[in-house]
């Protein structure tokens, strides 16, 4: 019982430390390092995001393809801070940083991976930091494996995969983005993108997490299909008081959000199998209400 408490208290400090390194980055970045300061409270949380959906790609990697211990997941967040590599070399070389998404035509967006943004106008600074993913990603990936081939096939689907799904810029606000996939919606570009990447998250997580998830849906199967009706109702409530067009792709992310709130408060109530026992229940149940309470109150309050 000692063993499996202090194992627990591992876990929950490793992802601690996962998202003190995320936010730290994101903040540094976007408020101290950029040539033209942005950080706010819809900036964190996307960028927050789309740090912690490319932390759990590589963790499903990682036990899909390598055959990664669940247990062991945790520990992955020890090389987290490779990503703090574009900040110290901006602060080396007294440059400031404009990182953006990869766009334009397939074939440049397709170099600009292969060669790791060396060459890329506005991304060169990821180069060492993606350099340094890389030969970790080798590394680990065959001392956790002893394959050569699903050392290779990882880096493939793990690393390049991560750059297409993370680096490209899929989704953006209609008539104002160069994205590959405009959506319409009511939301800003931040906005949206919050809520684009958490679902992204959910998605990593429960795949990454499947047979822990599986076990936990059958125990609470009942409380949670109850939980799905308010879930779905919320944003056509939400949209009601706006007053605003009702949107699909603002339907199904703010459906996704709320859902996640609702169903993680159920499996809040009991200890889970998941690693950090109830801690991603209570992550994945603040995390949702930091971004509605935000969306509410964003003409009020936030930028």
């Amino acid at each position: 019982m000692k063993n499996e408490k202090f194992r627990k208290i591992i876990e929950i400090s490793l992802f601690i430390f996962l998202f003190f390194v995320i936010f730290s980055r994101v903040y540094l970045e976007t408020a101290v390092f950029a040539k033209k300061p942005f950080f706010s409270y819809f900036v964190a949380t996307h960028h927050c995001a789309w740090f912690t959906f490319v932390f759990f790609y590589f963790a499903l990697c990682a036990r899909y393809i390598l055959g990664l211990k669940p247990d062991k997941i945790p520990y992955l967040a020890l090389f987290s801070p490779v990503i703090y590599i574009p900040l110290i070399h901006a602060l080396i070389s007294g440059s400031k940083l404009k990182l953006q998404y990869i766009r334009g035509d397939f074939s440049k967006a397709l170099f600009d991976i292969l060669t790791l943004y060396k060459f890329s106008e506005h991304d060169s600074f990821f180069f060492f930091e993606m350099l340094a993913i890389l030969v970790i990603f080798a590394v680990l990936s065959y001392i956790v494996s002893r394959s050569v081939l699903r050392t290779v096939l990882n880096i493939i689907v793990g690393f390049y995969g991560s750059m297409f799904l993370a680096g490209l810029q899929l989704f953006g606000v209609a008539r104002r983005t160069k994205a590959y996939f405009p959506l319409n919606t009511v939301f800003k570009n931040h906005i949206l993108l919050s809520l684009v990447y958490f679902t992204a998250v959910i998605l990593a997580f429960s795949i990454c997490f499947f047979p822990e998830i599986k076990e936990l849906v059958k125990r609470n199967f009942k409380p949670l299909g109850i939980a799905l009706v308010p879930g779905i109702l919320a944003p056509l409530v939400m949209f009601y008081f706006w007053q605003k067009p009702l949107n699909i792709a603002d339907l199904i992310l703010l459906t996704v959000t709320c859902t996640t709130t609702l169903f993680s408060l159920i499996f809040l109530q009991k200890e889970t199998n998941l690693p950090g026992g109830r801690f991603f229940p209570f992550v994945f149940s603040v995390f949702p209400l930091v971004l509605i309470l935000g969306i509410i109150f964003r003409d009020k309050v936030f930028i």
